[in-house]
């Protein structure tokens, strides 16, 4: 069991960056959230609309082709004081993305170019592509080529080995190239290392990969590198780069794709999810640190925990006591009730049964809360931006972060038809339909806000937050 933290020890949020559909850092993310707006589109490859077959059960079609996608979003600044002169249009294209949204984060936080940090810096991101460009490349060059071979050789005997040596070599110069950039960048830890490298960190710099709640467990690694005192400051990143088919159709394969426009998180017609794509960092510093240089601080991190379980018919391996837990271990290592949430960003996929599981566990754990008002608000980013994987906690951290700042309980988009659990009368939480102002009485603990992550291999991430008393 963790150990509850001192309010001393807690870790302060003093700039951020972020990039999702719509969405051009955390201030459009904010003005997203109160407009209740959704950001989703047709995929951008024009061949989506002939694998698009919502009856089809086969691996290569898909049931819908919409999705959160970020088009134009997902740009570098080509004079950025990081980039080194050809990094523009390299293999790795999720690295200079990085680069784009570290810069706009550090920005943030009020590091100029000459002011830049330096030295025990520390990174932490959380990517979990299954492929990138790079490795693609790699296999192209590699197996394909050699089974595209074969297969002449299967199929055409009477050809010789000339016609196939001619054909693998005009294969291979017409397949993206590939050297020692190309096999560095496949490895995913490169992103972090190199990143590192590109601002002059010489702390520590890793990829957390944990699925879809990468984000969060990134976050974890870079506030116990502070807290440790390895690092003077920290960053934590998330990033789900632009969605191919191919990543597509796994992607639908594990998750169930809504076939109608958009998501509905925590409606009785929920259908799905829809996939999104974007990313963000957070810069981190230790509370007394913050405080000390005069920081701007958005909020307060008191813990993260994660939660596992094995799929079984017992009840320890149940989705909503996976999510309960994770949820009760952070609000212990806290040292925090958590009758003293009143705001939950929420793992809210649209997926029935994850939606069913994270009520359910929410409802175990506030249903209990004295009085008849509900006292528990419950958003979704991915009802606006989709479920963006490994970046899926990033977007909600950002977003309760500037809840707490602004003392605001920010809306989510409604449903007509809410799920059986949010409408009986003993509930707990409510969905709010409108901006309201978090009234808050200064006898009681500060404003606190939870953030959630599910992934489908059964795990389960809580972020605690709590507001800084000067916030901005």
């Amino acid at each position: 069991m963790a150990t509850p933290r001192a309010d001393a020890e807690a870790i302060a949020i003093v700039g951020m960056g972020c990039r999702f559909a719509g969405v051009s850092g955390p201030a459009a993310l904010w003005d997203q959230a109160m407009a209740c707006r959704a950001d989703f589109s047709d995929h951008p490859d024009p061949a989506a609309l002939r694998v698009v077959d919502p009856s089809s059960s086969r691996f290569d079609c898909l049931p819908t082709r919409r999705g959160a996608y970020l088009k134009g979003l997902y740009a570098v600044d080509p004079d950025l004081p990081v980039l080194a002169e050809g990094d523009i249009g390299s293999d790795d294209p999720d690295a200079l993305f990085l680069a784009q949204l570290t810069t706009e984060a550090l920005r943030d936080a009020g590091f100029t170019v000459r002011n830049a940090p330096a030295g025990r810096v520390s990174l932490a991101v959380g990517y979990a592509p299954p492929f990138t460009p790079a490795s693609t490349a790699w296999l192209m060059q590699t197996f394909v080529a050699d089974q595209i071979s074969a297969l002449l050789h299967r199929f055409f005997p009477d050809a010789s080995e000339n016609d196939r040596l001619a054909l693998l070599k005009h294969l291979r110069q017409a397949l993206p190239p590939v050297g020692e950039p190309v096999f560095r960048q496949a490895f995913p830890h490169a992103l972090a290392a190199q990143t590192a490298s590109r601002f002059g960190f010489s702390g520590t710099a890793v990829v957390v990969n944990a699925g879809s709640v990468s984000a969060l467990a990134a976050i974890r690694a870079a506030t116990d590198d502070l807290l440790a005192h390895r690092s003077d400051l920290a960053l934590a990143a998330a990033l789900q780069g632009p969605i191919s088919l191919a990543a597509l159709f796994g992607i639908a394969a594990i998750y169930p794709l809504t076939p109608v426009g958009t998501p509905e998180p925590f409606s009785r017609d929920a259908a799905g999810t829809l996939p999104g794509e974007g990313g963000g960092v957070l810069v981190l510093r230790r509370r007394a640190d913050a405080e000390r240089n005069g920081e701007r601080i958005y909020a307060l991190i008191k813990s993260v925990s994660i939660a596992s379980g094995v799929k079984s018919p017992a009840t320890e391996g149940d989705a909503a006591t996976i999510i309960e837990r994770a949820i009760r271990e952070a609000s212990r290592e806290a040292d925090a009730s958590p009758e003293t949430c009143a705001y939950v960003e929420t793992n809210g996929s649209g997926i029935a049964t994850e939606d069913a599981a994270e009520l359910e566990a929410l409802s175990s754990i506030f249903g209990g809360r004295k009085g008849f008002r509900r006292t528990l608000a419950l958003g979704t980013a991915k009802a606006s931006i989709g479920h963006t994987l490994a970046a899926s906690g990033l977007a909600g951290v950002c977003k309760s972060a500037w809840a707490l700042a602004r003392r605001v309980i920010p809306p989510t988009i409604a449903v007509e038809r809410p799920h059986p659990r949010l409408t009986q009368p003993d509930a707990p939480f409510y969905l709010a339909s409108e901006p309201r102002p978090w009234i808050h009485s200064r006898n009681l603990s500060p404003r606190r806000a939870g953030v959630s992550a599910w992934d489908s291999e059964r795990l389960a991430a809580h972020c605690l937050l709590e507001e800084h008393p000067e916030a901005p």
